[in-house]
């Protein structure tokens, strides 16, 4: 079953369209996602802005995230949670199943996971 439908941009606040990550490029265009299947590829370029709309997903669904921060407190998120107030999203069931894991979130993991063995 595929719990969330769609995610749509509401227009951004003029003080806002000069920062990041209002800047980058995907995030300038987007206007709406649709999700019709129950797995969706982002693929792009680098830099075009694939995580940045990830992240920003995980925080408007308020995610469980692996990393050490949750996304309404990790610092790194501070712009994007910026970006995440603006997306609109639409359900076929809420649900607060699942998580959010960045490459930097599971190296911070593996690493604590060692320490802790060390000690």
């Amino acid at each position: 079953m595929l719990h969330l439908q769609s995610l749509t941009l509401r227009p951004f606040l003029e003080s806002d369209i000069n920062d990041f990550p209002f800047t980058v490029p995907i995030v300038k265009s987007l206007q709406e996602i649709k999700f019709t299947s129950p797995v969706t590829f982002f693929v792009g370029e680098n830099g075009s802005g694939k995580s940045t709309v990830m992240e920003a997903l995980a925080c408007a669904v308020e995610s469980i995230t692996v990393g050490s921060e949750s996304v309404k407190t990790d610092k790194t998120l501070a712009p994007i949670r910026k970006l995440a107030k603006y997306f609109k999203l639409a359900w076929t069931k809420r649900t607060r199943k699942g998580f959010f894991l960045r490459a930097e979130d599971f190296f911070g993991y593996a690493r604590s996971m060692r320490q802790t063995r060390e000690e």
